[in-house]
């Protein structure tokens, strides 16, 4: 990959945890317990969920490998949510920063660049915090640009996301619909 499209991958991400934390910090304290489209999970759990994510992503990409998820997402918020998580945006920040896009580290899937790991996994925090928005309550806009790059790259494969139980079956949605319903649909999850 060029330069160009590394530098866009990584500022693509950090918009994305930048509007996670949008969401993150307009969540009522009465809304943490409330349940998600996560089947079983509340507003904290996917907070949980998006933080422990974020811990494996900095495994990879400071060469430690990759680590399983935790078992109990909660568990990943200690403290308060929005500082727990304004603290792992941070650190991702300060890893980004130094991180060599082209650099090759060990994931699930072999070895593969920083900027692949990233333009994957942005998948998760792009999506959940959907899941956070309508938990809270709150009207979200994703990421277009991020929605797009996702939508593209997981379209082909979109029947595989249901069989590893970490979404629900696609929906099926009208043609024209927006890209992020499409998205959004295709992982389970209907946009009001």
């Amino acid at each position: 990959m060029n330069a160009h499209t590394v530098n866009r991958t990584m500022t693509r991400y950090m918009r994305v945890l930048t509007n996670t934390t949008d969401i993150v910090d307009r969540v009522p304290a009465d809304r943490w317990n409330s349940p998600s489209p996560c089947e079983g999970w509340t507003c904290l759990h996917v907070l949980g969920h998006i933080i422990d994510g974020q811990q494996q992503i900095a495994s990879l990409l400071s060469g430690q490998g990759p680590r399983e998820p935790r078992s109990d997402p909660a568990g990943a918020v200690t403290g308060q949510p929005a500082s727990a998580w304004a603290d792992t945006v941070q650190s991702m920040r300060q890893l980004l920063n130094t991180a060599d896009p082209n650099r090759r580290v060990a994931s699930h899937h072999g070895e593969v660049t920083v900027d692949r790991v990233l333009a994957t996994a942005v998948i998760e925090p792009l999506v959940h915090t959907w899941d956070l928005a309508q938990a809270a309550g709150i009207d979200v806009s994703l990421d277009a640009e991020a929605v797009a790059a996702t939508l593209t790259a997981i379209a082909p494969m979109a029947d595989r996301f249901a069989t590893t139980g970490m979404y629900a079956p696609a929906l099926s949605i009208s043609e024209d619909a927006t890209p992020e319903r499409r998205l959004l649909a295709l992982l389970g999850r209907k946009a009001p």
